[in-house]
C-alpha cells in the first residue's frame, strides 16, 4: 500500500473529526478494497499525531465496532 492512500486515509478521518469512521466506510469513500493491508495501515494512524483507535458507533453507517478517529 502506497504512502499516497495512508495520507488519503489521514486527510479524510481529519475531515470528519472528531466523528468516528469504520475501515468498511473508509475503503468505500475512498474506493478501494477493503483487505487486511488496508485495516493494518488504518492500525498504524492510531496514536499518531492525535489519532486513535477504539470501539464506538460509526458516524457514518451507524453501525458499531472498532474505529478511527483523530481528537480535535
Amino acid at each position: 500500500m502506497t504512502m499516497v492512500i495512508l495520507d488519503q486515509i489521514r486527510r479524510l478521518v481529519e475531515r470528519l473529526a472528531p466523528a468516528p469512521i469504520c475501515d468498511a466506510c473508509i475503503a468505500d469513500r475512498l474506493n478501494i478494497a477493503l483487505s487486511d493491508d488496508l485495516r493494518a495501515r488504518i492500525g498504524e494512524l492510531a496514536g499518531d499525531h492525535g489519532f486513535h483507535r477504539a470501539r464506538d458507533t460509526y458516524a457514518l453507517c451507524d453501525a458499531s465496532g472498532p474505529v478511527l478517529y483523530k481528537s480535535i
